[in-house]
């Protein structure tokens, strides 16, 4: 009896493998669908697929088989195994095999629905493991004995069959191992999830720290365009200012010009005029006629012909045009120390007091941070580390690389030194402050006169009287800088700096004699050094 699947296979397209449609039959008997022999024509030789016989005329379609088709109730050939990666049934006809639904573990078969029906009615196939289609089934069987592993030995890490099993051998159900490996599996999902939250974290902290950043670069960019702007403005205007007496006299100049081109052009006609009435009279033969009628000759004239313009400069103009555009840039310049002290605000360090440096007559708070002359007159012994002669003393950091920054409230006062010193330089007798001998400070002295202990000294002039002093070091730079923390002001930088190894706080409050000076010198927490600019 020829039933419907044995019907199918003749009407399968060669070259799709899928039921004919729109059916053409070629004169060698071969069938196949329409589109599908039209496009094998398009990119080869007239031939048929099959038996490479000649196709000479255009087929035409096949009623009798598209008939066929249409009255036959044929499988459904979704369900056959013509797909790439779709596991076939093992126990189906080669010829027309369907896809397997199921693989039976212990079979080491992939089964269709139809040959599946055993393993779901007989109670024989009721221990048989059934899982979804897999590939290579041969993989799960022992290569020894040939039978399913359905065993797994610890001692040798493997799956093994139960013919495998020796005696003394740490052996479990494949099972219970996988119960086992996949409560580590799981585990190790937990594991790497909560990386994953970790990272997903991290990198949202990195994307809101790097909008801070790229916020605060922003603004400090806008503020450094808006300072050179009004620079341009300033130097734009004050070229104006300077080219435009210039411009004035180049006016004047050609008015001037055009009026005296215009007189001695006048002159030129009249002269030219009377060389013409000259030479009418010149050969008259009559000397009384020639007398009398001889012209007038017109006299020279004795206009100063040379230009009167001022084409030279103002000097004074130009001279306080130059301090006013000094003085506006100048201005202009101070507002990007703002900005400056905001970035290196950022290098604060925790500076104390290192009371083993300090001078007898110094007094150093518990906590390390102040420090005032005492204005005791008696000698104490110095320690191997103490001033003997100068009133210093030394901040504990050791500061041999990056940056660093600190405030110190100096107040009042009306004498103190600050800055670093080379931890190696000289701290017994006379010291000579400057840089070559490992200091870099600067200083007041008599109420009002301030320095920079450079070499040669240098005298500054600062327009407000600081009360707190940033010091900010930079290593890699050999920079050590000064500001006025509450003018927002740069008030003077040792730049070229030889450190030569570790420098450390420099701080000397001057001596209070008669106790004009005894307010101390204040090392200023971090959180109150923070500015809002």
């Amino acid at each position: 009896m020829i039933t419907p699947v044995d019907i199918s296979r003749h009407l399968q397209c060669p070259i799709c493998k899928n039921l004919l449609t729109d059916p053409v039959s070629t004169t060698c008997g071969h069938t196949f669908c329409k589109d599908c022999l039209d496009k094998h024509i398009s990119r080869s030789d007239s031939q048929c697929p099959l038996c490479q016989e000649p196709v000479t005329t255009k087929p035409s379609v096949n009623k009798a088989i598209e008939a066929l088709l249409q009255e036959t109730h044929l499988p459904n050939l979704d369900l056959f195994c013509g797909e790439r990666d779709a596991i076939p049934c093992d126990v189906c006809d080669e010829h027309l095999t369907f896809k397997a639904v199921k693989s039976c573990l212990i079979c080491s078969l992939s089964f269709c629905n139809e040959h599946l029906k055993p393993h779901q009615s007989m109670a024989r196939f009721r221990g048989h493991k059934l899982v979804s289609p897999v590939e290579k089934l041969d993989h799960r069987a022992c290569n020894t004995h040939g039978r399913p592993l359905e065993l797994y030995c610890r001692r040798d890490e493997r799956c093994i069959c139960t013919l495998c099993v020796k005696t003394g051998g740490d052996v479990i159900p494949v099972e219970i191992e996988r119960d086992r490996r996949q409560a580590v599996q799981q585990n190790t999902i937990e594991v790497i999830e909560r990386m994953i939250s970790q990272r997903e974290d991290k990198l949202k902290e990195l994307e809101e720290s790097a909008a801070k950043y790229q916020a605060l670069l922003e603004k400090e960019q806008q503020e450094i365009q808006e300072v050179f702007a009004a620079l341009m403005e300033a130097l734009r205007k004050t070229e104006q200012v300077l080219l435009a007496p210039l411009e004035d006299g180049r006016k004047c100049l050609e008015k001037e010009m055009d009026e005296k081109t215009q007189h001695i052009q006048k002159d030129i006609l009249k002269y030219k005029e009377a060389i013409e009435s000259l030479k009418r009279t010149q050969n008259e033969e009559d000397d009384i006629l020639f007398i009398q009628s001889y012209p007038s000759v017109p006299a020279e004239f004795s206009d100063d012909w040379t230009l009167s313009i001022d084409t030279e400069l103002n000097f004074g103009t130009m001279r306080n045009t130059e301090a006013e555009l000094m003085n506006e840039i100048e201005t202009h310049l101070k507002k990007l120390c703002a900005a400056e002290i905001r970035r290196i605000h950022s290098f604060s360090v925790n500076v104390t007091l290192d009371a083993e440096t300090a001078h007898p007559h110094l007094e150093v708070s518990e906590d390390g941070k102040e420090v005032r002359d005492t204005g005791a007159r008696h000698d104490i012994p110095c320690g191997p580390q103490q001033f003997d002669l100068v009133g210093g003393v030394l901040g504990k950091a050791h500061i041999t690389s990056g940056r660093a920054f600190w405030v110190v409230e100096v107040g009042n006062k009306v004498g103190w030194e600050l800055g670093v010193m080379r931890d190696g330089a000289k701290r017994k007798g006379k010291v000579s402050y400057k840089p070559s001998e490992g200091y870099w400070a600067i200083m007041l002295c008599a109420q009002n006169m301030y320095g920079a202990f450079a070499d040669p000294p240098v005298q500054l002039h600062l327009e407000t009287r600081p009360q707190k002093l940033g010091v900010f070091v930079d290593c890699e730079e050999a920079l050590v800088s000064f500001y006025d923390m509450e003018a927002l002001s740069h008030i003077y930088s040792f730049t070229h700096c030889s450190f030569n190894g570790a420098i450390r706080p420099y701080f000397n409050p001057h001596p209070n004699r008669d106790g004009s000076n005894s307010s101390p010198l204040v090392i200023c927490p971090l959180n109150q050094t923070d500015i809002s600019v």
